[in-house]
């Protein structure tokens, strides 16, 4: 995408007045259009459904703040849309402008009749950027009870050293094991159509336990803006060094492998972007019972 002014939808919040501008693509390499400019007195939400219902199944969802609709699109006709399993909105590099301070947030099910899942607060400060997982209790647990992990987003990070890119590592599955998972970070080095071969592990995150890891953005080296072969993404048992893609018995949870058939993570200098782990233990990789996973949000 060469412009990411071409493919955007607007969106009218109307207890605030402001508008979110919607990208096409995850990846961009221009800078990224700050949907806050010109906006006085607005904090930046980026909201992800990271939770499972009962036994695992999926179920989409809506936020509201008051009455007002903050996800997706409105419909006047038939059952309204929500945000599927596993999704982020709005789409990468952009926010939802919200009123700072403590704010009404209730998250309903779009189904008839609707069930409002979690009825709370959201706390925000003017100018900030947070992204908020909605996450559920292990699957053990019945009926399910649904919380938000609300974490600060220092984009500013991406302006020490812009030729950087810039990671964290989240951990939002609720029967983690107790030692936590390791992330593996492997940068793959072969040729466009050739076999990957990875010749070193750029970084790695340890022991990171539910709602684990670090608010912090760290940097890592990125790939070359003509480049569009992946780095490996490898989540592991704390301390084992084995990756078994798909495994939910033996020592690792998920593997986000560059392939056609994955979706690769390519780092860009001066982006900015949270990976995490989602899913229950013991889930199968079917539409409605979800394995362990591994994926990222581009923040910035």
């Amino acid at each position: 995408m060469k412009n990411i002014f071409n493919h955007f939808k607007k969106l009218i919040i109307p207890v605030f007045g402001v508008l979110v501008f919607t990208s096409c693509g995850d990846e961009n390499d221009q800078t990224p259009y700050q949907t806050t400019d010109g906006i006085a007195n607005a904090s930046n939400v980026k909201f992800v459904h990271a939770a499972v219902g009962p036994n695992g199944t999926n179920f989409q969802i809506n936020y509201f703040t008051g009455t007002e609709k903050i996800s997706a699109v409105g419909v006047t006709t038939g059952v309204p849309v929500g945000m599927s399993y596993g999704a982020q909105y709005p789409v990468p590099i952009n926010y939802v402008l919200m009123k700072p301070g403590t704010q009404p947030l209730s998250i309903i099910t779009p189904a008839t009749p609707a069930v409002t899942i979690y009825d709370g607060n959201i706390v925000t400060e003017t100018g900030k950027y947070y992204t908020s997982f909605l996450l559920s209790t292990p699957p053990s647990v019945t009926p399910p009870v649904y919380s938000l992990y609300q974490l600060n987003d220092n984009l500013s990070v991406a302006d020490l050293d812009p030729t950087k890119a810039y990671i964290r590592f989240i951990n939002v599955i609720s029967n983690s094991a107790p030692a936590g998972y390791d992330l593996g970070l492997l940068k793959e080095t072969s040729i466009s159509g050739a076999t990957p071969v990875t010749t070193k592990e750029v970084y790695t995150y340890r022991n990171v336990t539910f709602k684990g890891g670090d608010e912090k953005y760290i940097p890592i080296e990125p790939q070359d803006p003509k480049d569009t072969r992946g780095y490996q993404l490898q989540v592991r048992v704390a301390g084992s060094p084995t990756n078994v893609p798909g495994t939910t018995t033996g020592t690792t949870i998920a593997n986000l492998a560059n392939s056609p058939a994955s979706t690769a993570f390519i780092p860009r200098a001066g982006r900015v972007y949270t990976i995490y782990c989602r899913g229950i233990i013991g889930g199968l990789p079917t539409a409605t019972s979800n394995a362990p996973s591994v994926t990222f949000i581009t923040n910035k």
